[in-house]
């Protein structure tokens, strides 16, 4: 995708996969579970914060700077490394996932992932009054992958119906869960070896 610091690898917490591996398990035949992102690099996810930031501003450039971040926030967490506020996917305890059918091709959940638009919110087609037989369809999408994550552990994200949590400050926070137990989680690279070993 051209991201600065992608990553081909999906790398999450081993609790995270763990719960992932029910979910998937738990599909009916014929239906399978497709990870599309799980732990960030710091630079992709301030690379992510700051694109989707210059975009909207550049739709809307009479919004003010309070309104242009809580719209950018809507889709893209702040980076930050705060062991109390970290992003959730800098945590692994975030995942972004959709449903596929028995060929591994993705099923309509309504929007493409990562699309930044209201259509995008998981609720969406529960408060439209006539669904046509596509938004029927991507909605029981959405219904079946809603619930089998969440009877996993997972809570998600009200306005990315791809992004699902466990064990980070988003399901701490939507969940039952008194606090987080994942903060900001790097890869143990030899270049984090060295900096933790050169102290």
């Amino acid at each position: 995708m051209g991201i600065p610091g992608a990553i081909p690898e999906c790398f999450v917490r081993e609790g995270v996969y763990r719960a992932l591996l029910a979910a998937a398990r738990s599909l009916p035949d014929g239906i399978g579970l497709i990870v599309l992102d799980g732990w960030r690099p710091w630079r992709v996810q301030q690379y992510l914060f700051d694109t989707l930031h210059e975009a909207i501003h550049h739709r809307h450039p009479d919004l003010s700077e309070a309104e242009l971040l809580e719209r950018t926030r809507e889709f893209v967490s702040v980076p930050s490394r705060d062991p109390l506020a970290p992003s959730p996917h800098l945590t692994g305890g975030a995942v972004d996932v959709t449903l596929c059918d028995a060929d591994g091709l993705p099923l309509d959940m309504g929007t493409l992932f990562d699309e930044a638009l209201p259509a995008s919110h998981s609720d969406y087609f529960e408060h439209l009054e006539m669904l046509t037989p596509e938004q029927h369809k991507a909605r029981d999408n959405r219904r079946l992958l809603y619930h089998t994550m969440r009877d996993q552990g997972f809570t998600n994200l009200p306005s990315e119906w791809w992004h699902f949590d466990y064990g980070d400050q988003l399901w701490a926070y939507y969940g039952p869960h008194h606090h987080a137990h994942y903060g900001p989680a790097e890869l143990d690279t030899i270049e984090n070896r060295w900096r933790r070993q050169l102290g």
